[in-house]
């Protein structure tokens, strides 16, 4: 074919119009517009752009009679102009040429002139439309994951599988009306507002813990998928809005208490804020303060009421050496700062010592002979209430924070219901229970373990597995002044390490630090005492 390079002015049009056919099929090369090209082909002129080796049919001069063609463009500098910004598509994003050429012959302005930045603007909806519909297709059902999220849990060389009870409650929360129509939805299609009016819904119909499951019954499986299978599912892309979701009835704090993964999310989330603002926050450098949280690192380790771990001396953390493994210490408190009014021994294990006393010389101040001292002297205690409000900042519940309708609850960003440092009492009660030493909750927390009356003299042996087995009533005396320091020892090595083990395990995953921001707490192993896994 033969080819002639020109420059497409409009001379050059008025004459090529006149005549377009009777010399033959011939390509125009414009040498002012680069890659323009006027092809003259089975009587139709076209305008086509030739860039990174493809040709681009922008449209059309003129056609013989009696073909008709839509996309006539008979300016030669509007087909310049329109060359022009093909190729720059082409540069951004190859797709959205197709959808901008479609709409270019079809969108105008109010002069009823063709519009290109309308027209790209329509173009990139298009795309988007096409490409959330293909994305939609591919990805998983909400259905599938919870399925998966349940399989993977489910299997006995998790981490921390979930119980099939917990399984079959989740099954049946999803199978309630109220999520029929979301249920076998892609993923990518769930949006917060269809999981509020399912929340609400179950509000109204069965109350706030049916709310509470509802809510969990979201963000467990979505949460577990987008972490683990975040492409597989086609989630890759998607803003992980249901951590945002909550339900914020309050149920009775009688019942309201952490699992030990919450704690472990705390106290990771606590190492971090030691030097880091909390998001919001100006003026100082840090969330938490030494002292704060190594008074907060033992109670969740200790479980002991607040105001009689708070009172702790530093004379009275000794060594066990009766124990006869290396690590061992002895906590001792006197009658007076008991609420029984009797005094008490706990032994801490090992490890949780070694990571205890790390946090506690942070905080030491010298000279002052308290285990946990405040900053306001070397003669004063902490506060009682300073792990409190360490929780609320986390939660954004403090003064300061509660109003601003721009302050970051950390506690739920990170799927953690609130929770005050007296709830780990019932927390550990909890975990005793189902590790079948319920007595071992008992000693430690300084309740009644009651005996009744025996029928018979018991040896040291029997006793120590009958009181293992019996479960602390809340009143009435105190069984005597005997430590039970063997079932408190024993009770106190499974709690500390999976207290450890959760920290452990949260500080080496993703965790939520402000909106959109996670970090790896091991990763800043220079500014931090590692906690070595306790698993």
């Amino acid at each position: 074919m033969a080819s002639f390079k020109v420059s497409i002015t409009q001379h050059f049009m008025r004459s090529f119009l006149h005549d377009p056919f009777s010399a033959g099929d011939r390509i125009y090369t414009d040498i002012e517009a680069k890659g323009l090209e006027l092809r003259v082909q089975d009587n139709r002129a076209a305008w086509i752009a030739r860039y990174k080796g493809k040709l681009i049919t922008l449209g059309y001069a003129v056609v013989s009679s009696p073909k008709k063609e839509l996309r006539m463009l008979t300016s030669g500098a509007e087909a310049r102009d329109l060359n022009t910004t093909v190729r720059s598509l082409m540069d951004r994003d190859a797709e959205l040429v197709k959808p901008f050429l479609a709409n270019y012959y079809k969108v105008s302005d109010k002069h009823g002139r063709r519009d290109i930045l309308k027209t790209i603007e329509e173009a990139e909806k298009s795309l988007a439309r096409a490409r959330g519909e293909e994305a939609h297709a591919a990805a998983w059902t909400f259905r599938q994951a919870i399925d998966n999220w349940i399989e993977k849990r489910n299997k006995p060389d998790n981490r921390k599988p979930i119980k099939d009870t917990y399984a079959a409650e989740v099954r049946s929360v999803v199978a309630r009306r109220e999520f029929a129509e979301v249920l076998d939805l892609p993923v990518t299609k769930l949006t917060s507002k269809m999981a509020e009016d399912i929340r609400d819904a179950v509000l109204k119909n069965s109350g706030i813990s049916m709310a509470k499951k509802a809510v969990g019954a979201f963000r467990r499986p979505l949460g577990y998928t987008f972490q683990h299978h975040r492409g597989q599912s086609g989630m890759d892309g998607q803003q992980p809005w249901w951590l945002m979701l909550t339900e914020d009835g309050v149920i009775g704090a009688r019942d309201r208490q952490p699992t030990i993964e919450d704690i472990g999310k705390v106290l990771a989330l606590g190492e971090y804020f030691l030097d880091h603002r909390l998001p919001g926050r100006v003026g100082v450098q840090h969330g938490v303060r030494d002292n704060v949280f190594a008074a907060f690192v033992w109670i969740a380790l200790s479980t002991q009421r607040v105001s009689s771990a708070l009172a702790l001396r530093h004379e009275d953390v000794q060594p066990w050496t009766a124990k006869g493994e290396e690590g061992w210490s002895l906590a001792m408190w006197r009658a007076n700062v008991m609420k029984n009014r009797k005094r008490f021994v706990l032994p801490i294990p090992p490890l949780a010592s070694e990571t205890l006393n790390y946090y506690m010389q942070r905080a030491k101040h010298i000279g002052s002979k308290w285990a946990f001292p405040s900053e306001d002297g070397e003669d004063a205690q902490i506060d009682r209430g300073a792990p409190r409000l360490f929780l609320q900042r986390l939660a954004a519940r403090d003064d300061k924070m509660k109003n601003d309708e721009n302050a970051v609850d950390l506690l739920t960003l990170n799927g953690i219901e609130y929770w005050s440092p007296h709830d780990v009492r019932r927390a550990l009660t909890t975990a005793m229970e189902e590790w079948g030493i319920p007595g071992g909750a008992s000693v430690v927390l300084s309740h009644t373990i009651d005996l009744g009356e025996p029928d018979k003299k018991m040896s040291d042996a029997q006793f120590e597995t009958w009181a293992r087995n019996k479960v602390a009533k809340i009143t009435g005396e105190s069984y005597g002044d005997i430590q039970h320091l063997k079932l408190k020892g024993e009770a106190m090595l499974l709690w500390t390490n999976a207290i450890l083990a959760a920290w452990n395990h949260a500080r080496n995953n993703p965790i939520y630090v402000d909106v959109g921001k996670t970090v790896i707490v091991s990763d800043l192993a220079g500014k931090w005492e590692p906690v070595t896994d306790a698993a």
